[in-house]
């Protein structure tokens, strides 16, 4: 339970960091020519993009720590 825990907040960071260096690759890349039939970036779309990403990526945190203070716990009541 403390590992399933553990591992569905390491997994929402993981994710959320990914999109965070996905939409922050689109904003650096702006500045570039679209290729061939591609409308280009919103970087409206992506600023808000890495925003949810950064969120997301903080609420999973909390989850962590928790699941990390249960661990300690255990570990504490076994000891």
């Amino acid at each position: 339970m403390i590992a399933d825990s553990i591992n569905a907040a390491l997994g929402g960071m993981q994710r959320n960091q990914d999109a965070f260096a996905r939409h922050a690759h689109r904003i650096a890349n702006a500045g570039t020519a679209p290729a061939e039939g591609n409308p280009g970036v919103n970087l409206q779309d992506e600023m808000v993009g890495v925003l949810v990403s950064r969120r997301g990526w903080e609420a999973n945190l909390p989850v962590l720590r928790a699941a990390d203070e249960m661990l300690g716990s255990l570990l504490d009541v076994l000891a």
